[in-house]
């Protein structure tokens, strides 16, 4: 009896006015076996993300006490990554050969670096982060890893009509806000990888076209679905 593959998890990471909204409409149009985003429906999630806060509560105590205003912040990305799981069981239900996230795992572990340092912690939450990077360590497939020169993502990001936190701060403001992100992905993409399993690739979105990029990505999770599948056969034989 044939078993169709389950669809492959990826995701699009980078700085804010990397390009990943733009890049996710290319990629929809052309490869439609690729589903771009899944969003964590808030009733159906509601009894893990309750169930997994009853685990977060000396993350709520160390933090409490820590800063205040990061409890919420912290407690929702931490709740994100306890409910992605099931949801991503259920879109690798689909039709679709690859799942494609834009803020996903990667994207919460790197709001938790940044505005909680937890990746620098010893304490509860410390432990909680290292243990949510290992275990996405064996459940994502790839991460595409965008960038671009500071100071053309300090143009988007002033330039396009959504709200930032750093839209109206000065160049090293901006300049000094998109470093900790770029080290904070780094940092989790190597230790991501780091095993062999989950694949990477980088592009520069400074100067190269976005329908160029987009045609490389598309090409890109087809080669790694390619090996899934047959990683997926080799260890049913």
């Amino acid at each position: 009896m044939s078993h169709k593959p389950a669809a492959q998890v990826i995701e699009l990471v980078g700085p804010a006015g990397a390009g990943k909204t733009g890049l996710l409409r290319a990629i929809a149009q052309r490869a439609p076996t690729v589903r771009t985003g899944v969003r964590l429906d808030r009733v159906r999630t509601m009894p893990l993300v309750a169930r997994h806060a009853i685990t977060l509560l000396p993350a709520t105590l160390e933090l409490f006490f820590a800063d205040p205003r990061s409890l919420w912040p912290a407690l929702r990305h931490l709740g994100r990554l306890g409910a992605f799981p099931a949801e991503l069981e259920r879109a690798r239900g689909s039709r679709h050969q690859t799942i494609l996230l834009d803020e996903g795992p990667v994207f919460s572990l790197g709001r938790l670096s940044v505005f909680q340092r937890a990746n620098e912690g010893s304490g509860w939450l410390g432990r909680e982060w290292n243990a949510e990077v290992v275990r996405w360590s064996e459940m994502l497939t790839g991460v595409i890893l965008l960038d671009a020169d500071n100071e053309v993502l300090s143009q988007r990001i002033r330039n396009r009509p959504k709200h930032h936190s750093v839209k109206n701060g000065s160049d090293r403001e901006v300049s000094g806000f998109l470093d900790r992100y770029r080290a904070a992905y780094r940092e989790i993409v190597t230790r991501l990888t780091a095993g062999g399993r989950v694949q990477i690739v980088e592009f520069d979105t400074t100067r190269q076209p976005f329908d160029a990029i987009a045609t490389d990505i598309v090409t890109a999770l087809d080669r790694w679905a390619v090996r899934s599948e047959a990683a997926t056969a080799q260890r049913r034989t």
